[in-house]
C-alpha cells in the first residue's frame, strides 16, 4: 500500500509541474498578446488557447492542494478534537469528500465520452478539446485515489482509537 501511495504522490507531483508549465505558457501567451495589441498585431485564438490550457493548470492545482492537505476545512475545530472523535469526524468528512469527487469523476467521464463522440473543438482555432478533457478526468481520478487513501488512513486511526497510525 505504501509503494502505491508513493507512486500516486509522484504522479501528482509531476502533474503539478505540468500545471505550472501550462500557467507559464498562459502568462507568456497573454503577455505576447498584450504587446502585440500595442503594435496593432492580433493573435487570433488566444482565448481558445488560454481556456483549454487552464484546464490542465486548474486540474493539477486541485491535486496539489490535496497532496499538501491544504484544502478548506475547519482546522480551528479539528485541531482541538482528539482521539476517536477526531478520527470519526475525519472519516465521515472523508466519505463525503470522496462521494463528491466520485460524482465529479463520473460526470466528467460521461461528458467526455459524449463530447468525444461529437468531436468537440474550440471555436476559432478548431483545437480538439478531448485531450484537455482527458487530463481533467485523469486529475479527477488522481484526486479520488488520494481521497480514498486518506480515508483508509482515517478509518485505521478510528479503529486503533488514536490520532496517529
Amino acid at each position: 500500500m505504501e509503494a502505491f501511495e508513493k507512486v500516486v504522490h509522484k504522479i501528482g507531483n509531476w502533474g503539478t509541474v505540468l500545471g505550472a508549465v501550462f500557467m507559464l505558457a498562459i502568462a507568456l501567451l497573454v503577455t505576447f498578446t498584450v504587446i502585440g495589441r500595442a503594435f496593432h498585431i492580433a493573435f487570433p485564438g488566444t482565448f481558445d488557447l488560454v481556456e483549454t490550457m487552464m484546464v490542465v493548470s486548474i486540474a493539477f492545482a486541485l491535486v496539489f492542494g490535496q497532496l499538501q492537505d491544504r484544502h478548506l476545512r475547519t482546522e480551528l475545530t479539528m485541531d482541538r478534537i482528539k482521539g476517536r472523535l477526531k478520527s470519526g469526524l475525519e472519516s465521515f468528512l472523508g466519505v463525503l469528500s470522496l462521494f463528491y469527487w466520485v460524482v465529479l469523476l463520473y460526470t466528467g467521464v460521461e461528458l467526455g465520452i459524449d463530447r468525444y463522440v461529437g468531436g468537440e473543438a474550440t471555436e476559432l482555432l478548431d483545437v480538439p478539446v478531448t485531450p484537455f478533457r482527458a487530463v481533467w478526468i485523469f486529475a479527477l481520478l488522481l484526486m479520488v485515489v488520494l481521497l480514498a487513501l486518506k480515508l483508509i488512513n482515517h478509518v485505521k486511526r478510528l479503529i486503533k482509537g488514536g490520532d496517529e497510525i
